[in-house]
C-alpha cells in the first residue's frame, strides 16, 4: 500500500468554496467508507487522483483512504485495466460503484453524491424502485463512458451505481472516455453518456433510474 505521507492533499479541483460545500455533504455520513484506488503515481492523471482523494477523505473521519500501487490491484473486484481505478467499500466489501480516470468537471458531482449514497443517509428512493431494484437476479456489469464537461453524464452515473449499492449482483464504473481511446474504439463511442451493459450493448443518452433499472432486469 502507498505510505500517504508521500502525497499532497492540494489539488485544483478542491478550491475553497467546494471544500466547504463538502465539508457540509460529508458531515452527514453516518457509516464509516473506505475508498480504495490503485493508482501509477509516475502518471500525470494518476498522481492528480491521489491528490484529489486525499484531499475528499481529510474532509470526514468517516472517509479512509488506501491507495495501491499497480501491482497490487488484485482481488480489489473492481475493473483494474482502466488506471486509475477507484472503488466505494464498506469494509472489505465493494459497493459495486467505481471511477476511472479523475472525477473532474461535472464529475465531481456524481463521486461526492455516490459517497452521501453509500455513507450518508442517501438520496430518497420510493420503496416501489427499491424494491424494482431489489429483484435484478443476474449479475450485471454496467461501463458509464462519460466526458467531464457533459451534463447529463453524472446523473447517469448517479442512477447506475445506486442501483449497483442497493443490489450487489450490478456493479457500475464511470470511465472517462477522453482518456481510453480502447473503449471509444471497441465500443465505437460518437457520444456520451454512454452506458455499455455487460461488454455487449450499449445504450446512449439520459435515464430514470427506473428505466436503468428495468434496462438491468431485462439485461442477458
Amino acid at each position: 500500500m502507498i505510505d500517504l505521507s508521500r502525497i499532497s492533499e492540494e489539488s485544483p479541483l478542491l478550491d475553497e468554496n467546494t471544500k466547504e460545500t463538502l465539508k457540509g455533504v460529508f458531515a452527514k455520513l453516518d457509516k464509516d467508507i473506505v475508498i480504495k484506488s490503485i493508482v501509477d503515481l509516475q502518471e500525470e492523471k494518476s498522481a492528480e487522483m491521489a491528490s484529489f482523494l486525499k484531499g475528499i477523505a481529510s474532509f470526514s473521519n468517516r472517509i479512509c483512504l488506501e491507495l495501491y500501487e499497480v501491482s497490487e490491484g488484485a482481488g480489489l473486484e473492481m475493473d483494474t485495466s482502466h488506471l486509475p481505478a477507484t472503488g466505494f467499500y464498506i469494509g472489505s466489501s465493494y459497493s459495486g460503484a467505481a471511477f476511472h480516470g479523475v472525477p473532474g468537471g461535472k464529475e465531481i458531482n456524481s463521486f461526492v453524491i455516490g459517497i452521501y449514497n453509500l455513507a450518508g443517509p442517501g438520496q430518497e428512493l420510493s420503496k416501489s424502485t427499491v424494491k424494482k431494484i431489489e429483484k435484478i437476479k443476474h449479475p450485471v456489469s454496467v461501463k458509464i463512458c462519460v466526458s467531464l464537461a457533459c451534463h447529463h453524464c453524472p446523473g447517469v452515473v448517479i442512477a447506475c451505481q445506486r442501483i449497483a449499492m442497493l443490489n450487489p449482483l450490478v456493479k457500475a464504473e464511470m470511465y472517462d472516455a477522453n482518456l481510453y481511446p480502447d473503449l471509444v474504439k471497441d465500443y465505437q463511442i460518437e457520444r456520451v453518456p454512454l452506458v455499455i451493459l455487460n461488454d455487449r450493448d450499449t445504450y446512449a443518452g439520459p435515464r430514470t433510474i427506473e428505466d436503468f433499472t428495468q434496462l438491468f432486469r431485462d439485461a442477458r
